[in-house]
């Protein structure tokens, strides 16, 4: 049994006469936790992951939107436990926090508590998508977003560059590296350190892939755009093991999926397309070139562009021709003499870091 309802018709009966006074809401939700655990570990077996019998690692409780009530104007939340007893968590709201407590349109959602924190889910009817006016399309790389932004006659290439997220990785890994050595004696105490410095790596690339999307959906929101994106499942790699590191460290699905849930936030219409061949493809004649490429795309028939922003004029290219992009239509040419727009880049959101060599702090 993995469904809640299930495991309702079964258990709820027995777990009400041996809690009575329990408030009956906080049983469904039991339920639901479990049902969840449950289906994540037959998930692993049919996988023939070696796993022990499934339990939950910490103390946290789950509670649906009708099982409290939450003040926004003063952030408390009134917590049902029994008959009688109810429970107050005063929240320390922030500006940040203001933002979506004052918001009308968001309805709360569930509620999670931890012992380090308390998490309010929020919910909004998601916007239809407006019609586009004109096309991003964008070139996911390890560094950069690279790709063509096309609006009636015009025609420009644009990047959004983020080389930090790639430092930080390394950075880490050579921090992690230097602990399993030191620590090799103990691999408790090495095992939890190394899983501290994993946790602060996630949030620092997690905070700046957040920007990234940030800066590209206010662009696409401004000049009403859709957003043109790869379709990067499955893709695998069998060249050698460096290489296969960094791409598994590289964020790419993590970052397209920011920018998908941000834009159905914002009703910003998403299109992801094949990218195969994409950077090798000319998109004057349609010749593929399967030699090995430098920085330029060079054609016998006398194109020649960055591969990075050829492989984002193929994209675009194939979205309009499936009619994903709207009626637009543009000319390759335009975009070998234009200048090169900006999105991002690590300036606009510059934020103190420690550099994990000495006690010096760094702006990255």
């Amino acid at each position: 049994m993995t469904s809640r309802n299930a495991l309702v018709k079964i258990a709820y009966k027995d777990f009400r006469e041996q809690h009575p006074r329990m408030y009956a809401k906080h049983l469904v939700s039991a339920f639901e936790v479990a049902g969840s655990i449950l289906k994540n570990h037959r998930k692993r077996v049919r996988k023939g992951v070696t796993c022990r019998l499934p339990f939950v690692k910490r103390l946290m409780m789950k509670a649906e939107n009708q099982a409290y009530k939450l003040d926004r104007e003063s952030g408390v939340i009134d917590l049902p436990i029994r008959a009688g007893c109810h429970v107050e968590l005063r929240l320390i709201v922030s500006q940040y926090h203001r933002k979506y407590l004052d918001d009308t349109a968001l309805s709360l959602g569930s509620l999670t508590v931890l012992p380090d924190r308390v998490i309010v889910a929020f919910r909004k009817e998601a916007p239809k998508p407006f019609v586009p006016e004109s096309a991003l399309s964008l070139d996911t790389n390890e560094r950069s977003l690279d790709g063509v932004f096309v609006e009636g006659d015009v025609a420009k290439a644009v990047k959004a560059e983020f080389p930090e997220v790639a430092i930080i990785q390394q950075r880490h890994h050579d921090r992690r590296r230097r602990l399993q050595k030191k620590k090799a004696h103990d691999r408790r105490v090495s095992r939890n350190l190394c899983r501290r410095e994993g946790t602060r790596e996630h949030h620092w690339i997690d905070y700046k892939l957040h920007q990234v999307a940030n800066s590209v959906l206010k662009f696409a929101e401004e000049r009403k755009s859709a957003i043109v994106l790869e379709d990067l499942k499955g893709m695998r790699s069998k060249r050698s093991k460096e290489l296969n590191r960094r791409l598994s460290m590289w964020p790419r699905r993590k970052l397209h999926q920011i920018i998908e849930y941000k834009a159905q936030w914002k009703g910003i219409p998403v299109v992801k397309v094949d990218p195969r061949n994409s950077s090798r493809t000319c998109p004057i004649c349609g010749r593929i070139q399967y030699s090995r490429m430098g920085t330029e795309f060079k054609c016998e028939c006398g194109w020649h562009m960055d591969r990075h922003i050829n492989a984002s004029i193929n994209l675009l290219q194939t979205a309009i021709s499936k009619g994903m992009a709207g009626g637009l239509w543009f000319n390759p040419g335009a975009f070998q003499h234009d200048v090169m727009m900006i999105l991002y880049e690590p300036a606009m959101a510059a934020r103190s870091e420690p550099n994990g060599t000495s006690g010096i702090v760094g702006v990255t």
